[in-house]
């Protein structure tokens, strides 16, 4: 019986320790952000005052404040964000630390949602995936 017990609590273990998958809602970017040029150099200016000091400027990788968080803050450049669902990276930016798991986690990062129009959004969206790389 004690076995059973045992057993029991480590899978329980197991399954409250597993990796849930992210649920946001599903959104799609519009294409006339990938041709608004004006749009793109008010993101890249929005992320060099807003967001560079903990996500890095240029080439450089995290920020000097990344390390002080847990988790850190990405680096942008990394080549995981190049393919990133950009229905994550909208909801990501809008809500911020505000929503689950990220809340728990200890996220600092503040949410940009009552700050940015949706278009500024997704012009911040499409700005982090072409400085990872992506199209």
């Amino acid at each position: 019986m004690r076995i059973h017990v045992i057993v029991f609590s480590v899978l329980l273990a197991l399954v409250a320790c597993s990796e849930q998958k992210l649920s946001y809602p599903q959104r799609t970017m519009p294409e006339s952000v990938k041709q608004d040029r004006a749009g793109l150099a008010w993101a890249q200016r929005t992320f060099l005052d807003k967001c560079a000091y903990c996500h890095g400027h240029e080439n450089e990788g995290r920020g000097p404040r990344a390390d002080f968080f847990d988790p850190p803050a990405p680096d942008f450049y990394e080549r995981q964000y190049k393919e990133a669902d950009p229905a994550y990276l909208y909801w990501r930016i809008a809500e911020g630390k505000t929503v689950e798991p990220f809340l728990s986690q200890g996220s600092v990062m503040p949410a940009w949602g009552p700050h940015f129009s949706e278009k500024e959004t997704w012009l911040m969206v499409y700005y982090l995936i072409q400085r990872a790389g992506g199209k």
